[in-house]
């Protein structure tokens, strides 16, 4: 690929070039210079000061043209102003990791040099990281100034996990957080402003190290949807998971139209809309970040479709039986030959998953037993290690170490410091351990989450759909309603009049009560600007409602053609859509809807085109979702028809390149099944 065409010289450097290099070691270049020292770094090492400073033994030329060769890697320690000149001499070169803040981040002069920067880039070949990148790092190769260098060498381990990172400060803690662990990263790298080399590429480089068995990424914003897409898949697909902690985002979605559905798609929506579309586990800080991918990467590769629970506190299996319900993790509950089985091991505890095994004072090595025993049943198995005399913690752990179970065995190490040995025994092991039970949790979550890889060729939703093919939609056909009905999907019957005469007439003839709205395509929010009125139920009430909605409109700026008259609907309702994002593209959006649908803010998104299985799996995460088959709300609704519609509605966006937007708001559940009771096309 041709990202990785100077990015293997990244991690692989044979020749450095630290520009900036003094004497002085409180500056970048010094730190960077006794960081490679330190670490034992075998390659090349060259200086580019024009003041040829004499540094060790280092040789020191007075500009890059000067270098006896193109190095590898240019590691700019200069200020922002030095870095175009210095990138455009250095054709040739492999990369060029740009440490200074003050590009576009501080201003529009700032945004001068950055572009000044990137088109030096282009005209000399090199690639760049950053600007405000706190360079690479992995055993043997620190090219960076944070000060999770200052460490031990020794301390600066290797580990399963790679990470990609735009934050340098954040990188610099979780490495700091490793070693205090005992363990460590097989590299990292960090990405800064991304004038060019992204969070992408950065997933691309890590997958194809053979050390790297998960991708960890702490994301603040995605700038090429299409190559993130294209990286995590292709991480997937080499069997490298990718694991998220998505901790802001940037305005990506400002060109969007403004109906609901925009106002809705938030940028930390679609975010986490793609990162489900991908089978992206999310974390939510940067330990937690490292706990799962740690976990991920230490178990199996093998598909988990059953988790159990072993624990000896009754609060404890609580809020893990908690948790896992929040994250979407099932724990069936054992069987009976299982319960009969491990019942004798039990002191005053609870059957069931979780079990509590109850006072273990007696025997610690049961509670290894408890959880081979489970490991016969479950594919996967949390043994949750809380409270207990330190006199036991190492002959527990010593029975967990010799535990022979074809079952992945998760360690959730609750007993504090008192038993900080032991703990570290387990990690030195490699054994998938943590502190913290909701990273535990989201670990198991991510487990039985298959990794996707989605595609962007267009497809029929499902050999299955209800919804048929039909004409596509022309971005001039403003009736969209009508275009939904030859779709397939039932549409509301709407009459267009122009005179208070007609619309007797028309009320008359599709029978009150009636909703009466403003004819002005291009107004959305209807609602909003008093443009339409429901359940009319008279002729006065009509002639009344036509006046106030043309009125509604004309005062909120549009000029209205007429009226629309339809029959009152009623029932559950739910926000349908497809829209193309700028950075990501179609993409799907379903929840809770009708006038309420930015108030209730229960919605959530996937890529498009999807599968209507997937779109099924995507309404059951719409918050509130109970609301949609709760008996009290009348007859169900039917949520494999709904996942029909909106895998249609994608299918049809991502087929054709002139729509933005589609959207059924509200759409109606009613005893005859779903109908589109107003609609948007653009």
């Amino acid at each position: 690929m041709l990202v990785m065409r100077h990015l293997h010289r990244l991690f692989d450097p044979d020749a450095i070039a630290i520009v900036g290099l003094s004497a002085d070691p409180d500056k970048h270049g010094h730190r960077v210079l006794r960081h490679l020292q330190a670490h034992g770094y075998g390659g090349q090492i060259w200086g580019v000061n024009p003041k040829l400073p004499a540094v060790d033994d280092i040789p020191v030329f007075a500009s890059v043209a000067a270098l006896p060769a193109p190095p590898d890697v240019l590691v700019l320690a200069v200020p922002a102003a030095a870095t175009p000149d210095v990138v455009a001499a250095a054709a040739g070169a492999g990369v060029a990791i740009v440490f200074a803040g003050g590009f576009a981040e501080s201003g529009d002069a700032g945004a001068a040099v950055q572009e000044e920067l990137r088109l030096a880039a282009t005209t000399s070949g090199v690639r760049l990281l950053g600007p405000n990148s706190g360079g690479v790092i992995r055993p043997g190769l620190p090219m960076s100034f944070l000060t999770c260098l200052d460490r031990p060498a020794a301390e600066i381990r290797g580990g399963p996990v790679g990470l990609v990172t735009q934050s340098g400060g954040i990188g610099s803690y979780l490495h700091n957080l490793a070693a205090e662990r005992e363990t460590g990263l097989a590299a990292s790298i960090s990405t800064g402003n991304e004038i060019d080399v992204d969070i992408a590429d950065g997933i691309v480089a890590l997958a194809d190290r053979a050390d790297v068995s998960v991708v960890a990424v702490v994301m603040e914003t995605v700038r090429r949807g299409d190559a993130f897409v294209a990286a995590v898949a292709d991480a997937h697909r080499a069997g490298k998971r990718v694991v998220v902690a998505r901790f802001g985002t940037s305005e990506h979605g400002g060109s969007l139209l403004e109906t609901h559905t925009a106002a809705l798609a938030r940028p930390h929506r679609v975010l986490d809309g793609v990162l489900w579309s991908l089978g992206v586990p999310i974390a939510t800080t940067p330990a937690e970040l490292l706990d799962v991918s740690e976990i991920v990467a230490r178990c199996g590769d093998q598909p988990v479709e059953s988790v159990g629970i072993v624990a000896h506190s009754g609060g404890v299996a609580i809020l893990l039986a908690d948790l896992c319900e929040h994250y979407g993790v099932e724990l069936p509950p054992p069987s009976d030959a299982l319960v009969a089985d491990i019942a004798p091991l039990l002191d005053q505890g609870t059957v069931g998953n979780p079990v509590d095994m109850g006072g273990i004072i007696g025997g610690p090595g049961r509670f290894a037993e408890v959880v081979a025993r489970f490991g016969r049943e479950y594919q996967a198995v949390l043994a949750v290690s809380s409270a207990h005399p330190p006199a036991h913690a190492a002959e527990r752990v010593t029975s967990l170490l010799e535990l022979n179970t074809p079952a992945e065995v998760i360690h959730l190490w609750m007993a504090g410091d008192v038993a900080a040995g032991p703990l570290h025994r387990l990690r030195r092991a490699g054994r998938p351990v943590t502190e913290e039970p909701r990273a535990a949790v989201r670990a198991l979550a991510a487990l039985v989450t298959q990794p996707q890889r989605p595609t962007r060729a267009i497809r029929r939703p499902s050999s299955a759909s209800r919804v048929a093919d039909g004409p596509a939609p022309s971005v001039a056909d403003r009736d969209a309603m009508h275009v939904l009905a030859s779709w397939g999907i039932a549409a509301v019957e709407q009459r267009r009049i122009a005179t208070g005469d007609d619309s007797r007439r028309d009320a008359a003839e599709i029978g009150f009560p009636v909703v009466v709205k403003a004819d002005a395509p291009d107004l959305i929010h209807k609602t909003e600007a008093g443009a339409v009125v429901v359940d009319v139920r008279t002729s006065v009430e009509l002639a009344r409602a036509v006046e106030a909605v043309t009125t509604g409109a004309v005062s909120a700026g549009f000029s209205p053609t007429g009226v629309v008259i339809e029959p009152l609907v009623t029932g559950v309702e739910v926000l349908a859509a497809a829209i193309r994002d700028e950075t990501f593209g179609p993409m799907v959006t379903v929840g809770l809807g009708g006038i309420f649908a930015e108030a209730l803010d229960a919605t959530v998104m996937a890529l498009a085109p999807l599968s209507t299985e997937r779109a099924r799996r995507l309404i059951d995460r719409i918050p509130g979702r109970h609301v949609l088959t709760a008996p009290r709300a009348g007859t169900p609704a039917d949520l494999d028809g709904l996942a029909d519609i909106v895998a249609a509605l994608g299918h049809r966006l991502a087929a054709d390149p002139e729509l933005s937007a589609i959207e059924i708001n509200p759409l109606t559940w009613t005893a005859a099944g779903w109908v589109a009771v107003d609609a948007f096309m653009h």
